[in-house]
């Protein structure tokens, strides 16, 4: 076990020397190699604690020095995210504040642990009666509180930046970030699972505090090493597609679940855009944006976001892809478009994700596009 924290180690720094040495390098990237250092200084400290327990502690400076680390995980992710997301991202002094719970750990190590005789810091440590103060309870659950606290904002900032790019793209594949809910689902799991553990412990004794330790950096090893086989085979993590639009003036506003009355020349506007949705058929192109059909329409971004999100009651990804779902209820049922199969026919109606269709398709109809085809014959 003990070589899957030495992989771990080198799977963390080698993750961070792809990012670090990545053309054309970003913000963003070097946040992450930040990152995957954290999670190998991190298992190499717990490495350090562990051979310590286990050859007589020849290296007592590494006494306590890996459970501080652990606060900087969430904000580290957090900013990650919010750097992605934010298209005007610039590093600010109030992110410090992040700082603040490690600070005051490190700081009440330092004055109650780190200054001890080493004789005392030794067996501090093997006694476990660490574990009878205020400070250890008290840093646990902030330790297991911390994951919580920036998977939901990491979590807010994905959900509202998929919002917006659906209020102007009528295809995300390559920009919606998904794979992010893959690291951030699986660290929070992880989190969770082993600070309970140590959360139990404190009410039932389960385990030697160094053996506890050992296991739940074992398993951050593994982690670090599931994100690296992620990323290399999706080739997400190492390469970002970039939006050149400004998210932020891009008329991407939050459904209303009504429609506001129609102003003067809107209901004729109305009209027109339906007409000519069925007529010139701008779906089925795949790259089609708002701003593509604004510009068609010869109205501006804001005001064609507007109607479609208040009055039709949908943003634009719903918008286009109603349209491109009934193309493929129609074409399923040409006798001519027998030879194409379903991947070929949804492509044919303005679709180039095989997920993304079969996400919207199931969505609308309650259906997947197999059931649907079979009920319909």
């Amino acid at each position: 076990m003990i070589n899957i924290l030495i992989i771990g180690i080198f799977e963390g720094l080698f993750l961070a020397a792809l990012l670090f040495t990545k053309k054309r390098r970003t913000v963003s990237d070097a946040i992450l190699a930040l990152f995957f250092l954290l999670f190998a200084l991190n298992i190499f400290l717990s490495y350090m604690e562990a051979y310590n327990r286990r050859n007589g502690f020849p290296y007592p400076l590494f006494i306590f020095t890996a459970a501080p680390l652990l606060l900087l995980h969430g904000p580290l992710l957090w900013l990650y995210i919010k750097s992605l997301t934010d298209q005007h991202f610039r590093l600010k002094p109030l992110y410090l504040i992040n700082l603040l719970p490690i600070a005051a750990m490190f700081t009440q190590h330092a004055m109650s642990i780190y200054v001890l005789p080493i004789d005392q810091k030794i067996e501090y440590v093997q006694s476990e009666v660490f574990k009878q103060s205020f400070s250890y309870p008290f840093f646990l659950s902030l330790i297991a509180l911390s994951p919580i606290f920036y998977f939901s904002l990491g979590l807010q900032l994905i959900n509202k930046y998929k919002r917006k790019i659906e209020g102007y793209f009528s295809q995300t594949a390559g920009i919606d970030l998904k794979w992010l809910n893959v690291i951030l689902g699986s660290w929070i799991i992880l989190s969770v699972v082993i600070n309970s553990f140590f959360i139990i412990d404190l009410f039932t004794p389960l385990a030697p505090f160094g053996l506890m330790q050992f296991i739940s950096f074992l398993f951050a090893a593994i982690y670090v090493i599931f994100i690296g086989f992620y990323g290399l085979r999706q080739e997400n993590i190492f390469l970002t597609n970039s939006i050149n639009l400004n998210l932020e003036t891009a008329a991407s506003n939050p459904i209303d679940s009504y429609s506001k009355p129609l102003k003067e020349g809107e209901k004729e506007f109305i009209q027109t855009l339906l007409d000519f949705m069925s007529k010139q058929k701008p779906y089925l192109q795949p790259e089609i944006t708002l701003k593509g059909l604004s510009d068609d329409l010869k109205v501006s971004s804001e005001y064609l976001s507007e109607i479609i999100n208040t009055d039709l009651n949908k943003n634009f990804f719903d918008f286009i892809n109603h349209y491109r779902i009934e193309e493929f209820k129609n074409q399923s049922k040409n006798e001519k478009n027998k030879h194409l199969n379903i991947i070929g026919l949804a492509f044919n109606c303005g679709f180039n994700s095989k997920a993304t269709f079969n996400r919207v398709f199931k969505k609308s109809t309650g259906l997947t596009p197999s059931e649907y085809i079979n009920r319909s014959q």
